[in-house]
């Protein structure tokens, strides 16, 4: 038995029918329905073993499991569910993460905000760190670690911001420690003198420099969510609001990646996601496409997954090479996938927010230039059957209404693109983090023309893909197809009965013949840690 159970909430802890952008559901608020229908939609029960082990479990969580195991620790992830078989008893440290412990990060900060209710994913996360077993066990001693993306909102200082919190974490005992940044290393550190019984640091926040060099990062031994396999970590766009843009760059072998899709392939996943914050970019030391290093990689996943899905990918990366889509497509697309899906932050319409607070992200273009690059990088995407999501950001510090009015026109120029248009309320992360979270209440009547436009893009593009999003194969698949059409059906009812349901004004750009720029200017190579 485990003396150090890793475990998150029961949001996290489902691979959502096998579609990994089901998972957004869960950072909304129950609304009319009761929260069992939501899980019903979007996080349904993940099986487990006799031990209460997850088939699949988050992929953080498996890296940080497979740093601790390779380290000689008896450690294992555990279902939410069956935390009792382990505590008060054998567990003595319990390592605690998540993507959006509170419902702080975006999108789940807009939906809350706007419905001013708990989101799903923070009432589920607040209710396992009370259940009786945790709370017993705090009490017997047990050494509770928090850490994951949103360590930040657990952590003494946000606390001490939102008190709400801090009495939160009172109610069950309180943590020892918080850690934010790359713990593969660090954490078999503070687990050592968690068993120990040593002194614990209560915040941790490990600088960029301390970042593991490939060869120091474990590789998962139990399969991801969906198949999830990393290919890669950092980036070197520097977005003024993002975290993940301070890390050094570092792109993962083929071999060290064949590694991680045997493990999820071994016990029958066929579906996954590969993952690094621009996929377009593997192998790359500027921000180039290197094709001779993409191809493979995509023709490597395929051996394994009968599908293969990109977690993200930059506007400025497909238009350097806009050929090179076509012929990952060509590998990607065959009898078992028509189709893959992937994650885009266009987040502003305005070429000025651009310069003011992300120059890098239009990089080798021109700030001038980002709205067209967006329109013909949604014609490119949709030629070679890639559905994404979009993400805009809402309340960008120095953002003005005419920025705003821009974001509008370019929604308006993707009427007819095949995506989800997500907006999202700034959050002060990454160099802003010093700035105020965006709130309803700030918003202008700009602004939430801007809600209501990306709301009724989503609701008409919606089920015109659900079809191909619910692919499966069975008679359940018709079951599914028609609960998400009844509640996007329900959806577009609350939208137009509440005056949320906005049509767009003038014509849109035309989508269908994405702009083929010649060959750039190779960039100033960046630093790449091997």
């Amino acid at each position: 038995m485990p003396e150090v159970v890793i475990t998150c909430d029961w949001t996290m802890m489902s691979n959502h029918h096998g579609k990994e952008f089901l998972g957004f559901g869960t950072t909304t608020p129950a609304y009319i329905f009761p929260e069992a229908v939501y899980k019903r939609l979007f996080y349904p029960e993940m099986p487990v073993d006799a031990h209460g082990f997850p088939k699949q479990a988050p992929y953080g969580m498996r890296k940080i499991e497979a740093s601790l195991l390779d380290g000689g620790f008896d450690a294992r992830i555990v279902h939410p569910s069956h935390l009792g078989k382990y505590m008060p008893g054998e567990a003595k440290v319990l390592l605690i993460s998540g993507h959006d412990y509170f419902g702080l990060n975006p999108p789940s900060s807009t939906f809350g905000g706007v419905m001013r209710k708990q989101t799903l994913n923070c009432t589920n996360f607040m209710r396992m760190m009370t259940q009786p077993c945790v709370v017993e066990a705090r009490k017997r001693g047990m050494k509770i670690i928090a850490g994951g993306p949103c360590a930040w909102q657990i952590s003494p200082p946000t606390q001490m911001k939102l008190p709400w919190i801090g009495e939160f974490v009172a109610s069950f005992g309180g943590l020892d420690c918080v850690v934010e940044g790359e713990a593969d290393l660090y954490v078999r550190e503070v687990v050592q003198k968690a068993l120990k019984d040593e002194f614990l640091p209560p915040h941790v926040i490990l600088p960029p420099k301390s970042a593991p060099k490939v060869e120091e990062i474990s590789s998962i031994h139990y399969p991801s969510v969906n198949g999830l396999v990393e290919i890669g970590r950092g980036c070197c766009r520097g977005c003024s609001f993002c975290s993940v843009t301070q890390r050094p760059t570092r792109w993962y072998p083929l071999e060290k990646i064949e590694q991680e899709l045997q493990v999820n392939a071994s016990l029958g996943i066929r579906k996954g996601i590969l993952h690094s914050d621009d996929v377009y970019f593997y192998g790359s030391p500027n921000v180039m496409p290197h094709e001779e290093k993409l191809l493979p990689l995509l023709r490597l996943a395929k051996r394994y997954y009968e599908q293969v899905g990109w977690s993200h990918v930059a506007v400025a990366s497909l238009m350097t090479r806009p050929k090179l889509l076509p012929k990952c497509a060509e590998i990607l697309v065959d009898d078992h996938q028509k189709w893959w899906g992937v994650e885009i932050g266009v987040e502003t319409g305005s070429p000025r927010m651009i310069t003011k607070a992300m120059p890098g992200k239009v990089a080798p273009f021109k700030a001038s230039e980002w709205p067209e690059l967006v329109v013909q990088a949604a014609g490119l995407l949709n030629d070679n059957h890639v559905y994404p999501a979009c993400t805009f950001i809402v309340g960008l510090p120095q953002e003005t209404e005419d920025d705003v009015r821009k974001t509008i026109d370019l929604i308006d120029d993707l009427w007819d693109f095949r995506a989800l248009l997500v907006p999202m309320f700034f959050v002060p992360l990454g160099h802003l983090k010093s700035k105020d979270w965006f709130q309803r209440d700030m918003l202008s009547d700009v602004q939430v023309e801007l809600l209501k436009r990306a709301l009724t893009h989503g609701l008409r593009q919606s089920p015109r893909m659900l079809n191909e999003f619910f692919d499966w194969e069975g008679s359940h698949t018709r079951l599914y197809r028609g609960a998400f059409r009844g509640f996007i059906g329900f959806l577009q009812w609350v939208a137009k009965s509440h005056n949320l349901w906005s049509e767009r004004t003038g014509a849109p750009a035309n989508l269908e013949s994405p702009l083929l720029h010649p060959e750039r200017i190779p960039m100033p190579t960046i630093p790449v840690r091997e």
